[in-house]
């Protein structure tokens, strides 16, 4: 009870006006609306594997499939394509970080594996137009 009494009092002292709780309530709901338009990506239609930065192997997502990534190391990564979604389902790395991520399907998600310097990254279907730089 203090602490809306005390509430009230502080309100009063820095001389709020209405129109300050109307900005304050627009900001508010403004700041929450950012993780809902970022959370709702697009479905990926293919996915990329990439070691050490370069291209291996594009999935499609439409098919389901497994395959798995293996080096002259040993090292290993089992990848499964089910549903329209994509997953390291087994790998032989100590911290199993990809293998938890589980399955992703939205456009940019990625899964990580640093010991093995493995990124899959959902991709849109389509052509990307646009020239990040010219040579």
């Amino acid at each position: 009870m203090n602490f809306f009494k005390n509430t009230i009092i502080f309100l009063k002292t820095i001389k709020t006006k209405p129109l300050d709780f109307v900005i304050i309530f627009v900001l508010f709901i403004a700041s929450f609306s950012t993780i809902f338009l970022f959370a709702t990506g697009s479905t990926g239609a293919k996915a990329e594997l990439r070691i050490s930065g370069k291209v291996i192997k594009t999935f499609d997502l439409k098919k389901n499939q497994t395959w798995t990534y293996r080096d002259k190391d040993g090292d290993y990564n089992k990848i499964e394509v089910k549903n329209g979604e994509i997953a390291v389902v087994e790998a032989n790395c100590k911290d199993q970080i990809d293998v938890q991520r589980g399955f992703i399907s939205k456009t940019g998600e990625t899964i990580v594996c640093l010991p093995h310097n493995l990124v899959i990254e959902v991709m849109s279907g389509q052509k990307d137009e646009q020239v990040d730089y010219k040579v």
